[in-house]
C-alpha cells in the first residue's frame, strides 16, 4: 500500500476521505486512511501499528463522524478531509464573475458551465479553474460530485435552470441554490415535487439563493451567495484536511531517527476558541511554519512546543492543552493539540 501521505497527495478522484490518527495509548501516532464509496468507507492504508481491528471500527463509523473515538484504551481522532472543495456553476452571466472570484478567494475549486463561446472566456478570464463549454445538461452529465460538492445555477433562462436543476438532483452534493424570484422558485420547486422528486432535497434546495442582506449589485449578490454556501457548507462540518502543499511535503520526508518537522493538529475544542478540530500546522526545524492553528497566544505554545521537540531529536507524539482565557486570547476556552514529530 501507498504511504499516508503519500496517498492523500495523490488521491485525485472527489470521493472523500477518513483519516485516524491514534492519540494516546499503545501505538501511538499510528494512522490509517480509508476512502468513502457511497455510505461505506474502505481502508486505503495504515500503519503497522494501527491494528486491522481498530481499522475495521473506524471503516464503520457512520459518514460525517468526526473526533476523538475511545477504543480500548486507545483515543483516535477521526476526521473527514475532502480533496478540496469544489463549486460547480450553471451559467457565466454578470454574478457569475463574481462569484467566480470570490469562490476562488476562499479556496474552492471552480468548475464553470457556459454554453456561449464569449461568456465561457469571460469566466475563465475571472480565474474559474475548469471552464466546460456545451449545453448544461451535457456537460452536467459528465460531472461527478460528491458529496462535498456544491452547485450554484444561474443561467440565462429560466428552461436551462429547469434543465440543470433535475440533472443535479439526481446527484450527491453538499448544496445547490438557484437564483431567481421567491415566486419563479417557488413554482419551481412545485415543478420538481410534481415530477416526483425527492422531496427532502427539494426542500433543502436554496431558492431563492443567498442571505437576505439587501444586495442589488452583481458583486453584492455574489457576497450574499458565497455567504450562504459557506455558511452552509461550513455547518456541515467537512473537516479541515490539509492546507495546500502540506501533505506533499510531508510525502516527501525520509524516514529519520530525528524530526525534521512536527505535525501539530487540534483534536479537541472547548468553548469559543477560534479554530476547530481537525485544523493543522507543520512546524519545521528552521524555525519556519505552515498553516495555522488561530494564531496568537496558542500559537506561540504550540511553535515553542514543536521546536522544543525538534532539537530535543523527540520522535514521541505529544498532547498539549491550552486554556485560553480572557488574560490570553480574550476569548475564553480550551483547545487540545496533538504534536506528531516525522
Amino acid at each position: 500500500m501507498e504511504d499516508f501521505f503519500e496517498s492523500i497527495a495523490s488521491f485525485r478522484s472527489y470521493r472523500q476521505l477518513r483519516a485516524a490518527w491514534v492519540i494516546e495509548g499503545e501505538g501511538a501516532g499510528a494512522k490509517a486512511l480509508f476512502a468513502r464509496d457511497g455510505e461505506h468507507y474502505t481502508q486505503i492504508c495504515r500503519d503497522s501499528a494501527f491494528s486491522q481491528a481498530c481499522a475495521a471500527q473506524i471503516a464503520k463509523l457512520s459518514c460525517g463522524h468526526e473526533g476523538v473515538v475511545n477504543l480500548g484504551e486507545r483515543k483516535i481522532f477521526v476526521e473527514q478531509i475532502h480533496n478540496g472543495r469544489r463549486l460547480v456553476i450553471c451559467g457565466a452571466g454578470h454574478v457569475s464573475i463574481p462569484v467566480i472570484r470570490i469562490a476562488e478567494m476562499v479556496g474552492f475549486e471552480v468548475t464553470v458551465i457556459e454554453d456561449r463561446v464569449e461568456f465561457a472566456r469571460k469566466a475563465q478570464a475571472a480565474g474559474a479553474h475548469h471552464v466546460i463549454c456545451k449545453p448544461f445538461e451535457d456537460a452536467l452529465e459528465e460531472i461527478e460530485s460528491d458529496p462535498g460538492t456544491a452547485f450554484v445555477i444561474m443561467t440565462r433562462a429560466h428552461s436551462h435552470d429547469i434543465a440543470c436543476l433535475r440533472r443535479i438532483l439526481n446527484k450527491p452534493y453538499s448544496y445547490t441554490g438557484m437564483m431567481g424570484s421567491r415566486s419563479r422558485t417557488g413554482l419551481i420547486r412545485n415543478q420538481m415535487l410534481e415530477e416526483g422528486f425527492d422531496p427532502l432535497k427539494v426542500e433543502q434546495l436554496h431558492m431563492p439563493i443567498g442571505l437576505p442582506i439587501g444586495s442589488r449589485t452583481p458583486e453584492e449578490i455574489a457576497v450574499s451567495v458565497m455567504a450562504e454556501l459557506i455558511q452552509v457548507t461550513n455547518v456541515q462540518n467537512a473537516g479541515e484536511g490539509f492546507p495546500e502543499g502540506m501533505a506533499e511535503e510531508l510525502a516527501g520526508l525520509k524516514n529519520e531517527k530525528n524530526p525534521s518537522v512536527v505535525l501539530t493538529m487540534i483534536v479537541e475544542k472547548n468553548g469559543e476558541a477560534p479554530r476547530r478540530p481537525g485544523t493543522k500546522m507543520l512546524v519545521r526545524k528552521d524555525g519556519s511554519f505552515l498553516g495555522t492553528v488561530g494564531g496568537g497566544y496558542a500559537e506561540a505554545r504550540i511553535l515553542e512546543s514543536a521546536s522544543e521537540m525538534i532539537r530535543e531529536g523527540s520522535m514521541e507524539p505529544r498532547l498539549v492543552r491550552i486554556s485560553m482565557t480572557k488574560g490570553t486570547m480574550h476569548c475564553g476556552g480550551e483547545i487540545t493539540v496533538w504534536l506528531l514529530p516525522l
